[in-house]
């Protein structure tokens, strides 16, 4: 009977039927997730609210970015080579601890400060959390929140996140302009090694 027991209760807990899955206590060593065309994520706790976001596509096309709460984010580096790389930087307009942790169908409106170097200007940012949804990595499966974020800089631009509260972290999912939608899946994920 307690097997029994025991089986139900992690038959309801997503990500928990698989001991190789990433829970959210592995977020300190590193969480990758990793794409059909060799694209690959690392996200690592680096306390205090923030995660850093190191995205790698094969042609050598690299980011890297600071997420507070594993969403907002903070700053962002594109790392396209020697020329055009780039460095933005988002203050929120309160302590990162006070930003709230996202939640299945809410929604915030805040105004950032961005900052590349040389320009500043202020941002409205538009955030619209979806309802939960199963999704799957390889063999692990966790809860996650689908949610859009809009730009005053870019009235054009809706990006998809997939924020997956049990580790603490979210990555663009898809990137919708007038020229169409690019997506963005992984495939697996697993603990940093």
């Amino acid at each position: 009977m307690l097997r029994t027991t025991l089986f139900l209760l992690a038959l309801g807990a997503p990500g928990a039927l698989h001991a190789n899955c990433p829970d959210g206590r592995d977020l300190a060593g590193g969480i990758v997730f990793t794409g059909p065309d060799g694209e690959r994520e690392v996200f690592t706790g680096l306390g205090d609210g923030m995660v850093s976001a190191s995205y790698r596509y094969p042609d050598g096309y690299a980011t890297e970015a600071l997420l507070a709460h594993g969403v907002f984010l903070i700053e962002l580096h594109d790392r396209i080579g020697t020329e055009g790389e780039s460095l933005t930087n988002y203050e929120f307009p309160m302590d990162i601890k006070d930003i709230q942790l996202p939640t299945a169908g809410w929604s915030w409106e805040v105004t950032v400060s961005a900052t590349d170097g040389n320009n500043n200007v202020f941002e409205r940012q538009v955030y619209t959390f979806g309802p939960v949804e199963l999704q799957s990595y390889g063999a692990c499966a966790y809860d996650v929140i689908p949610f859009t974020a809009e730009y005053s800089t870019a009235p054009d631009v809706v990006e998809t996140y997939h924020y997956l509260p049990e580790l603490g972290l979210s990555y663009l999912y898809a990137y919708l302009d007038p020229t169409g939608e690019a997506v963005y899946p992984y495939t697996m994920i697993e603990v940093v090694r």
